[in-house]
């Protein structure tokens, strides 16, 4: 039991705290010095009541015999004597002494001392006696027999798993427990008697004289010794390890010595484990950081590597990130790791996608609004910059953000404060802020379609993503872990790719990068049979490959894109045969990049 208090405080807790009424009694002196709760009980007043009143008075009988104890202490056997009650009656109860000896007419002191007197006050015969009073009418009815306390100690003892052995002063084996049986591969009537040195290694036989030569120095007083890795020995010579701990006790004036014994091979086995499993888990930890800064990206290549290196340099940092790419690219992917591995990754990430909300919309949702501010708006409501405090926001297709909004932005960013649409009052936040586009914002900007200060405030560390077709060397490791993903969630059995699915995807450009390769691979994964993906009508046309893609711009590649999807779909864009369902794209979205592109629903690309 582990007790953090005062030592006078401890003492007083303990005393109140044991089932047996007690009394410190000064015969010499006709005092009772101090008395717990539950002597306080028995005689029926209160503790104060007690220390105030003669010793003659509480036990009248016993006076004669309290001296006679402090000239013989030896003499005396457990005795019956009566106890007067506060009540008047007598109570029939049985005294056990103790002497406690206060050696240079000192002791500790009573922590809650009587007035003039306390056990640092002492008689002249230098001593107190401790007196542990029982009621003999009311016996308590858990007392058990002497036999039945043996039975039950044997018990406990042989229900340890450590070997338990206890040795008398000449080291000879008097007590063990089933497991000291066990470990040492002998019975009861082979150990006991037995000297233990026989059974121990040099080294261990020294320990133990040096043990009991610092027990018998401390008067056989100091609680236990604790030593690892020493040798003992079966019955049959065989050694074995053991980690042990000795302690002392006295029974009756007789001197023994419990050792509890363990097979040091488990802590070994423990400790080589722990170990094991530490390196292991600094290994991964390295190489989780140096290579793979979120489970969802996927990439082994040097372009990749180059990305990951950017990540693990602006993740902690509250630096703005500007994340440049295609579409399908997976710059989502790379906020959210980023994200994660920032201070902040235990906050919210709150995510908006700029090209899916109307002008009229886009204010209110990043800054919130107040009742009434505009028809409709019932209620107040808080923006994504509220929602995100503390945490980051992603804007995802920032290039997409109207110019009137830019300048309400660019505010956040560098005061940190804004008001709600509708509302007078300034709101502070502390936000992070990861920005996305597939567009060049230095070009929109010099062309006035972005704000330019807003440009370079976005600006502070870009991260590029490079499309598929630049890093070549991922789209096997892309196709196997999207074939896995999808054969688990479709309940399609796949388990490997053939060799005629590979050199397709190597050989295509993917101009919608690795969302397209995703797609592509679902319906792969849909419309095969068998435990091996296939080549079929699914995959992408090989005639599409080109051998220089800065032929055309980007935006020229991804209209032709939209306009394979739209004749593909006979120029529907939503709903499950729709272009954007095929595109891997919201319908919105698709709306939004088709309106950017000027590509119009009823557009047919000519073969």
């Amino acid at each position: 039991m582990a007790i953090l208090m005062d030592p006078s405080e401890q003492y007083r807790w303990l005393f109140n705290l044991c089932p047996n009424a007690i009394l410190i009694l000064d015969p010499a002196e006709d005092r009772i010095i101090d008395a717990n709760q539950r002597a306080a009980a028995l005689c029926g007043q209160p503790v104060d009541t007690l220390r105030s009143r003669p010793l003659s008075a509480l036990l009248p009988s016993a006076l004669p015999q309290l001296m006679a104890f402090l000239a013989n202490p030896a003499d005396w056997q457990t005795r019956r004597l009566g106890c007067t009650h506060a009540s008047g009656a007598t109570l029939e109860v049985e005294m056990h002494l103790s002497l406690m000896t206060l050696a240079g007419n000192t002791s500790t002191p009573s922590p809650e001392p009587p007035k003039g007197r306390g056990l640092g006050a002492t008689s002249a015969c230098g001593a107190h006696l401790i007196a542990i009073l029982r009621d003999t009418v009311a016996q308590p009815s858990g007392e058990v027999s002497p036999g039945q306390q043996q039975a039950w100690l044997g018990a406990i003892i042989d229900s340890a798993m450590d070997a338990v052995v206890v040795i008398d002063d000449q080291r000879r084996v008097v007590l063990l427990n089933r497991a000291a049986e066990a470990a040492f591969q002998g019975g009861g009537d082979t150990l006991l008697g037995l000297g233990l040195d026989r059974l121990l290694s040099g080294r261990f036989r020294e320990l133990l004289a040096l043990t009991l030569e610092e027990f018998d120095r401390s008067n056989w007083n100091q609680h236990f010794m604790w030593a690892e890795g020493l040798t003992a020995f079966r019955t049959d010579g065989e050694p074995f390890p053991v980690d042990t701990s000795l302690a002392p006790f006295v029974v009756d004036s007789q001197r023994y010595v419990t050792l509890i014994l363990r097979d040091a091979r488990i802590r070994q086995r423990a400790e080589q484990r722990l170990a094991y499993l530490q390196h292991q888990n600094a290994r991964l930890q390295a190489q989780l950081r140096a290579e793979v800064p979120s489970a969802d990206i996927i990439g082994q290549s040097a372009p990749m590597q180059r990305l990951f290196a950017n990540l693990e340099q602006v993740a902690d940092t509250d630096a703005n990130v500007l994340i440049l790419g295609e579409t399908g690219t997976g710059k989502e992917l790379i906020a959210r790791a980023v994200h994660r591995l920032s201070k902040r990754k235990d906050e919210i990430m709150v995510t908006v996608n700029c090209a899916t909300l109307s002008a009229g919309l886009i204010e209110s949702e990043l800054f919130g609004h107040e009742k009434g501010a505009f028809t409709g708006a019932l209620a107040r409501k808080l923006g994504r910059f509220e929602l995100a405090d503390r945490g980051t926001l992603f804007l995802d297709e920032i290039g997409e953000l109207p110019l009137d909004l830019q300048a309400k932005l660019l505010r956040v960013l560098q005061e940190g404060e804004f008001e709600r649409v509708g509302g007078v009052s300034v709101r502070k936040v502390d936000v992070r802020l990861i920005a996305a586009t597939n567009r060049d914002l230095g070009q929109a900007a010099a062309a006035g379609s972005f704000r330019e200060d807003l440009y370079y405030r976005l600006n502070v560390f870009p991260i590029a993503v490079p499309p598929l077709r630049e890093r070549a060397g991922d789209i096997a490791l892309l196709a196997n872990y999207f074939t896995a993903q999808h054969s688990k969630k479709l309940g399609r059995p796949i388990e490997t790719i053939s060799p005629q699915v590979q050199d397709a995807l190597a050989a295509y450009h993917w101009p919608g990068n690795v969302r397209e390769l995703e797609h592509v691979i679902e319906r792969g994964v849909i419309l095969n049979q068998g435990s091996r993906l296939e080549a079929g009508d699914w995959l992408p046309r090989a005639n599409r490959v080109i051998t220089n893609p800065r032929v055309k711009t980007l935006d020229a590649w991804e209209r032709e894109h939209i306009q394979d999807a739209l004749q593909l779909t006979n120029g529907r864009v939503s709903g499950p045969q729709g272009a954007a369902r095929l595109l891997g794209l919201k319908p919105t979205t698709l709306d939004a990049r088709m309106r950017k592109l000027g590509i119009k629903r009823a557009t047919r690309k000519e073969d």
